[in-house]
């Protein structure tokens, strides 16, 4: 079958703008007007006849685009007598006469389905270039009218309505500013409606034959269209297995089209014709990329354009709720890194003359090698020091005099170039001042050494401190943080590097990193202010105006949950250095069902709610003939028994030995989840074999492993739900490689093949079944296996039920003469945590930061929010009401208008696009009960606070309550100081408090592992994850995937 890309169709169809088009229109095309497609109403007409015949189920099946309803829907169908098979041609006409025996209430049917929807962008733009005498006509199997409904709007456009009651219309000759609307299948506002088997296989004859002499010579463009009914598919291979020189264009959905479309195209090119399938993304998506490329050099088209746009997304005034708490009274207290401090209210601004290939930032080096704190700025330097020292040094090098500039927090605190003036002349100042060795944001001594010893070389550095800087509404800090510095220029690797950070660390934490870290940091504050305020000037010991003032006590965060009294603090913490005010949200609790009670259960704790109750989806599995989970295996010969015997763990009983704050013995697969898992034995049908085997050279042996793997995969995979793949410690060499230019990744090239079969599987290797963590790996590997059988073990409570989340993550691959791809993913979930599908799309209009963070332009970033409205229709029954949208870098102008006026487009006002990063930083230490000193444990996850109107502080990290006994605590992972997320809103009006108590529910989803939570949300961790193995797949555009596949 022949294929062209997008971007080469598009560059095919500029070429013949002057052309004449046809549009044929399926369901998709009107699917992001809301209206179902062929797939959905099938499905719909299925549900209503299941629950018609089971009225039970009424109450757990309202969302027949879910995959795990489908399943129990379809297996009682499966056995009904007389019912066409799943995805068989015959099911639209079979389902749609089944449900609806009467013809009467199958119009009402589809009139009730569309009337109400208004057509879509891409319907605007079919209109906008028929005005242009581009599309001359457009036929139809949808009964919307949407087309015609549209062009009305379009004046002096002139829609002509065709159905086969009017069929004499087809033969109308062009004429200037009018376009055929061809409803083939009729239209439900008058005509007959053409839906069964007997209906739809007699496709009017006339508009068979003007379908035929219209395509002869002119080229047709199909978009939406599955190639479903019989009927007009052999009308069109009639049309193109005749002489013509009329080209065919299908745009489908995602890579694979079905083999009806596929033999078509095969079949036309075999006859002389031109035919190409053309893998695409949503009809919005293709339209709005057709209009911008082969419109480009019409400006007053794509002015026009962007005013439909702006028609089509009425933007409402938001109101934000800023996040700054009200003035209450602190229960507790929480003491941090953060100093306040004040710096110079204005500096030194002039320009220089640069030599030849000199840059600004190399100059400004050079005149801080010689005591001049300098930045460049938009053409000018930024600086501190003596006036006289900077006219010497830049003698014959200025441009302009030197004048003073004033400089105040708010535009400190906006501009990195100015932080980093200020930052540098603080840690010199503090580095001279105190007899340190100092860089720009560091200082350290050299006589408290650190020496480690790894692959026989001693690596050694010195203990210091790391500097930063932080702004909220009110003042500047500066930040501590403990750090080293190598005590040479010699070149480590990767793994001495990070052998000697984490020595660093556990000497720091030594096992109480909450109160060691915090003396760390006390002790080297001390040694720099000599617990005294410090006032210095720059340069130091100077009379210049240039005055910082240093605090050497940090500002304490005042905390209330709820309490009447406030916290009484000891002589060594004043409440006048409360100047932060926070407050501690609980954990959302995750819901379970109780098949006693018939009911939800509710439970902070994950294994202990599965235990007492069972998964939240158990009802659904309940009504499947056999709900068993059936694994297959991939293990290497020689290895069998050793991995059968692990496997078959999944059915016994394992103690808990370790981290008894948190970890319940494992029961069992079937006692945890309410369900077997049916392992097969070795040398039986779902248990193969695979062998090394060598290659030329070590990437070659790889691949050919990886090969064996994937080969195997498809020989197993129709009989299983997961795939295990064991590797043994000797095949551990065939996992990955990587010489600086080549990386390859066993796991993410076979995640990305599985995932295109719709295959789950999961890796295990040797040292995993070897560790003497075997309760905590059985919880971890039934959790797994479990929802990568497409099951649900929970869901989270508490979130606004008509909200919806949607994830964008980035990969960037270095494509050829220095292009860079960039891949973007969009992974939606539902409003009790559920992740749903993900799309995968190569993004084009693309800029890429110094921190290699890519940003798009606004039309990017509109067409991005397309896909994430066409995962919503595709998804839900219904659009959800509010969309709140994370990523891990921040939103520009540009992507923020983009988004939002796309998702307004369909009506969703209430948008919220949130940036959620690591805080490195700021740390928050805990105090003890009596308030005298640092606590042994760190603050409590929840623990939230602002900086301004916009970002806050949330630790996702953590105290927790114990499972062993409510007077004990639990530290996930225990070795270091949490970190909170930054977490800013870019857009939209929600509170602190909301928006916190998602993200803390979000992060609880993450079904990767069976860590009471991760860190960040699921919707950061999936997306990002899953865009980094998505450059792998053959075809992405268009294509959706369950999440689970990639996990």
């Amino acid at each position: 079958m022949q294929q062209l890309q997008l971007d080469e169709f598009l560059r095919s169809l500029k070429q013949n703008i002057d052309m004449p088009h046809s549009l044929l229109l399926g369901a998709g095309a009107s699917i992001e007007s809301g209206v179902q497609s062929a797939t959905e109403c099938i499905w719909y007409w299925k549900k209503e006849i299941y629950l018609s015949q089971n009225p039970g189920a009424i109450g757990n099946y309202s969302n027949s685009k879910l995959e795990i309803v489908r399943q129990v829907i379809q297996k009682w169908i499966d056995s009904q007598n007389g019912y066409p098979a799943l995805n068989s041609d015959e099911e639209y006409s079979f389902f749609a006469e089944k449900a609806y025996p009467l013809a009467e209430d199958r119009r009402k049917y589809f009139q009730h389905m569309v009337s109400t929807h208004d057509p879509s962008l891409g319907y605007h733009i079919i209109s906008m270039l028929a005005k242009k005498n581009i599309i001359k006509c457009v036929w139809t199997t949808n009964f919307d009218g949407l087309m015609a409904k549209c062009a009305h709007q379009y004046t002096p456009l002139v829609p002509i309505e065709i159905t086969s009651e009017t069929s004499e219309r087809v033969y109308r000759n062009d004429v200037d500013q009018e376009l055929l609307c061809i409803a083939l299948h009729g239209d439900y506002k008058y005509g007959s409606l053409k839906n069964t088997e007997n209906e739809l296989d007699t496709q009017d004859g006339e508009l068979e034959k003007a379908l035929r002499h219209q395509l002869q010579n002119r080229d047709l463009i199909v978009i939406g269209y599955s190639g479903r009914d019989l009927s007009l598919m052999r009308a069109l291979e009639k049309v193109y297995s005749e002489k013509g020189a009329g080209r065919l264009f299908w745009c489908g959905y995602g890579s694979h089209p079905s083999s009806a479309v596929s033999k078509l195209i095969d079949d036309a090119n075999t006859n002389g014709r031109s035919a190409y399938y053309i893998p695409t993304e949503g009809f919005d998506s293709t339209l709005f990329s057709i209009a911008r490329h082969c419109m480009s050099d019409d400006k007053t088209f794509l002015t026009d354009l962007d005013t439909v746009r702006k028609q089509l997304s009425v933007v409402s005034p938001i109101q934000s709720n800023s996040f700054i708490l009200p003035n209450e009274v602190a229960n507790k207290a929480v003491v941090t890194n953060a100093y306040p401090i004040t710096f110079p209210k204005q500096c030194y601004i002039f320009e220089v003359n640069y030599k030849s290939e000199e840059k600004p930032w190399d100059y400004c080096k050079f005149l801080y090698q010689n005591n001049i704190m300098a930045v460049p700025y938009k053409g000018l330097i930024y600086a501190w020091g003596r006036k006289e020292d900077i006219e010497n040094i830049c003698h014959g090098r200025l441009k302009s005099s030197i004048e003073l500039c004033p400089i105040d927090k708010s535009f400190a605190a906006h501009n990195v170039t100015i932080q980093e003036l200020i930052l540098k002349t603080i840690t010199s100042l503090l580095g001279i001042n105190g007899r340190l060795w100092y860089s720009k944001d560091k200082l350290w001594d050299t006589r408290r050494v650190i020496k480690y010893q790894i692959n026989k070389k001693t690596i050694t550095g010195y203990q210091g401190v790391q500097l930063s800087l932080q702004f909220d509404v009110k003042y500047c800090y500066l930040t501590f943080a403990p750090s080293y510095t190598y005590a040479d220029e010699a070149v480590y690797s990767k793994e001495e590097k990070k052998a000697f950070a984490d020595y660093y660390n556990a000497g720091v934490n030594n096992g109480r990193p909450n109160k060691n870290t915090y003396d760390y940091i006390s002790n080297w504050v001390t040694r720099v202010t000599g617990n005294s305020n410090l006032k210095l000037c720059f340069p130091i010991q100077d009379t210049s105006p240039f005055i910082f003032n240093i605090s050497c006590k940090s500002a304490m965060l005042g905390v209330n949950f709820g309490g009447k009294y406030p916290v009484r603090l000891s002589s060594g913490f004043s409440p006048k250095r409360i100047v932060f005010t926070g407050r501690e949200y609980n954990d959302p609790t995750l819901l379970f069902y109780n098949p006693s009670s018939g009911k939800t259960a509710g439970d902070f704790h994950p294994m202990r709610g599965l235990i007492n109750n069972g998964p939240i989806d158990l009802p659904l599995y309940a009504k499947l003939f056999s709900s068993s989970i059936k694994l297959g295996v991939i293990c290497p010969k020689g290895f069998e028994q050793k991995f059968y015997s692990f496997i078959c763990g999944l059915n016994l009983r394992s103690e808990a030995r370790h981290n008894p704050d948190y970890l319940i013995s494992f029961p069992g697969f079937f006692e945890a989840f309410k369900t077997g898992v049916d392992i097969p034995a070795p040398a039986s049908a779902n248990w193969v074999d695979i062998e090394a085997t060598k290659g030329q050279n070590e990437v070659d042996a790889i691949r050919r492993f990886c090969d064996q793997i994937t080969r195997r995969i498809d020989q197993i995979s129709t009989n299983v739900d997961v795939v295990l793949i064991y590797i043994p410690k000797e095949f551990e060499v065939y996992t990955a490689v990587s010489d600086g230019f080549l990386k390859f990744d066993l796991h993410d090239h076979v995640k990305a093949f599985a995932a295109q079969k719709q295959i789950a599987t999961q890796f295990i290797r040797e040292k995993t079944i070897e560790s003497d963590l075997n309760c905590q790996i059985m919880w971890a590997l039934s959790l797994a296996i479990y929802v990568k059988a497409g099951r649900t073990p929970w869901t989270i409570s508490g979130i606004q039920p008509d909200t919806a989340f949607a994830g964008i993550g980035y990969s960037i691959l270095p494509g050829g003469g220095g292009n860079n791809i960039v891949i973007g993913c969009s992974h939606i979930y539902t409003s009790d945590g559920l992740g749903m599908k993900y799309k995968l799309s190569k993004l084009q209009d693309v800029t890429i930061d110094k921190k290699h963070n890519p940003y798009l332009s606004e039309n990017e970033a509109y067409r991005l929010g397309l896909n994430i409205k066409e995962l919503f229709y595709k998804s839900f029954t219904e659009l959800p009401k509010r969309v709140v949208i994370h990523k891990r870098t921040p939103f520009r102008n540009d992507e923020i208008k983009g988004l939002v006026d796309s998702l307004s487009s369909a009506g969703i006002q209430d948008v919220e696009l949130i940036e959620i990063t690591y805080e490195d930083d700021l740390k928050c230490f805990a105090l003890n009960y009596n308030c005298s000193d640092a606590d042994a444990f760190p603050v409590l996850r929840g623990l939230c606070f602002p900086l301004n109107n916009n970002t806050m502080y949330l630790y996702t990290h953590g105290i927790s309550p114990s499972v062993k006994a409510a007077n004990r605590k639990y530290f996930q992972g225990g070795k270091s100081v949490p970190l909170p997320l930054k977490v800013i809103r870019h857009y939209g009006s929600s509170n602190m408090a909301q928006i916190a108590n998602e993200i803390l529910g979000l992060s609880r989803m993450n079904w990767n592992s069976f860590n009471l939570y991760s860190k960040l949300p699921c919707t950061i961790e999936s997306s990002n994850q899953i865009a980094q193995i998505g450059w792998m797949l053959s075809q992405f555009e268009g294509s959706l995937y369950d999440y689970r596949f990639f996990m």
